[in-house]
């Protein structure tokens, strides 16, 4: 329950801000009338919900404009001084309203003197007043630390995320699904060349991972990947394939997305997985001149 409500309340601006205030209201109520009577919790009471718009004001002011528009841009002489001018004008009005208006009215026990305004009361005033900016500017720091370490840790999750996708697709999950099964299939059946289609499996899932991370995938390389997972086949089917290449030019000047034969030739033998024997295969590689250099230079024809 606790839980779902710091959720909320996480997710909910206003509310956030409403709370803060309240119990900023209610705390220094407190504070100030402690020990005292009722009258002068409610006078208390009444002094910090009538001045606080002007505290409000204060604020929001140094917090959502001084603070990003010139403190956070190194503006420091611009900075400074609007801030002592919010801080000595707020001050003003906070003495206005408090000597004019609330402790004559409100009973606080606070003494009116008629020299409020000067320069070093207002300082002094202004200093005491300055309190709950403070605490919000600090409030609002643990806030936006705890946004930007959220952020990164959602950030740290994708990238996680990514990596687990790119890591499946280098083993490609297809054959090692497919791998898996049948070697389940080969332990129950108590077959001798369990052990080997094991080896097998790894030698050429270390052999993919290995061909993904090569910066020149040469067409070569993935010919021998193929051999590797016919030879798999083999050990599983416990059946060679017919499988024949007829490569026309140099392999190794092939340029086609890698893993296209692989990922092909791996659907073909799950396809006819559970046919009695397999169909002859022939693979016919021709490296092609083009004109439009963005077509691929191979054509990969496998006929059954």
């Amino acid at each position: 329950m606790a839980g779902i409500m710091f959720s909320k309340l996480e997710k909910n601006r206003p509310l956030r801000h409403l709370i803060f205030w309240i119990c900023w209201v209610l705390g220094f109520t407190f504070v100030k009338s402690f020990g005292k009577s009722y009258e002068t919790y409610l006078g208390w009471f009444s002094y910090y919900l009538l001045t606080l718009p002007i505290f409000i004001s204060h604020t929001y002011l140094v917090a959502y404009l001084l603070v990003p528009y010139f403190f956070n841009k190194r503006l420091w002489p611009v900075f400074i001084v609007f801030f002592l001018i919010l801080f000595y004008g707020f001050s003003v009005l906070e003495l206005l309203l408090s000597n004019e208006f609330i402790y004559q009215w409100y009973p606080t026990g606070s003494v009116v003197t008629e020299d409020y305004l000067e320069p070093g009361n207002v300082i002094r005033s202004g200093v005491g007043n300055l309190y709950i900016v403070l605490v919000f500017l600090a409030a609002k720091s643990v806030k936006d630390w705890y946004d930007a370490d959220m952020k990164q840790q959602e950030l740290q999750h994708a990238d996680l995320q990514q990596q687990v996708v790119n890591a499946m697709t280098k083993v490609q999950p297809l054959m090692l699904l497919n791998a898996i099964d049948s070697i389940d299939r080969m332990v129950e059946e108590s077959s001798p060349d369990v052990t080997k289609a094991i080896a097998l499996t790894s030698e050429l899932l270390n052999a993919v991972m290995r061909y993904h991370d090569e910066k020149n995938k040469l067409f070569t390389k993935e010919i021998e990947l193929v051999r590797k997972l016919i030879s798999l086949v083999a050990i599983i089917r416990e059946e060679e394939p017919d499988v024949e290449f007829f490569i026309s030019g140099d392999p190794d000047q092939v340029k086609i997305s890698p893993m296209i034969l692989f990922t092909l030739m791996d659907r073909i033998f799950k396809k006819f997985e559970k046919e009695v024997t397999l169909p002859e295969i022939n693979i016919e590689i021709s490296d092609s001149i083009h004109i439009n250099d963005n077509l691929p230079s191979a054509v990969l024809l496998p006929k059954f």
